[in-house]
């Protein structure tokens, strides 16, 4: 029979989890590591879930904003598949891409400052949801279902896109070349690396005095310089 735990030993493990998946990926991450983060003795943290693939479904739970306090414990493993379900749900609750999705309709308006709303709006989606993305970054090529969904499904097709309404905004007909959808992947990691990436910097690599609102609009303005000098070519 399922057993209640404290309702704070399971946060507290779900945020050790997310911490280890992380840093170490879910191979090498082992149920001693997330106990020993977590505070807790290898046997405690059976009584909350029933091995590695639910505490990473429990990790996956955390960091996409679900509650927890409603969970039956030990928390089994639910199938890869639900897991990544859950991240892909997330996704679709953080998706705030206005720009993006009118300059993609047939007679969607790209203006001058298209590109940089795009940036902006892709930046404020990147930040909201840094904590899911650098897990799933970190675990992703672990794991087919998350590598298909993270990868594929949504980093290419995004880049793609991207491409597509560059070579739009130029005034120009045809299929985006490799080399910009090249430009589209680098314009998107500028961006990653200023509203994710660089919160997790070292202390002597940080950019001191740098606010959010100026990191926020450097990115969006060398995201559309990118894209525009390459759809130009």
């Amino acid at each position: 029979m399922a057993r209640k735990k404290t309702p704070q030993k399971v946060e507290d493990i779900a945020e050790a989890a997310i911490a280890c998946f992380t840093d170490m990926g879910i191979r090498r991450t082992q149920m001693a590591d997330v106990a020993k983060a977590a505070g807790v003795s290898a046997g405690t943290l059976y009584l909350y879930v029933t091995s590695k693939e639910a505490l990473f479904h429990l990790a996956v739970l955390k960091v996409c904003g679900r509650a927890l306090d409603g969970l039956t414990l030990p928390l089994a493993d639910p199938g890869m598949k639900a897991t990544a379900a859950v991240f892909a749900a997330r996704t679709a609750e953080v998706r705030n891409w206005p720009s993006l999705d009118n300059a993609l309709k047939p007679k969607g308006r790209i203006e001058n400052g298209t590109l940089l709303q795009i940036g902006r709006e892709l930046y404020d989606m990147l930040h909201e949801a840094r904590r899911a993305i650098w897990l799933v970054d970190r675990s992703s090529p672990e794991i087919a279902e998350f590598e298909q969904l993270h990868a594929r499904d949504l980093r290419a097709r995004h880049r793609d896109q991207l491409a597509s309404v560059a070579l739009k905004a130029a005034g120009r007909k045809g299929s985006p070349s490799p080399q910009l959808r090249l430009a589209a992947r680098l314009g998107i990691e500028i961006v990653a690396w200023a509203a994710m990436h660089r919160l997790r910097e070292s202390a002597p690599n940080r950019i001191t005095g740098l606010s959010e609102t100026d990191a926020r609009e450097t990115a969006a303005e060398a995201f559309a310089a990118t894209l525009t000098d390459a759809a130009a070519k």
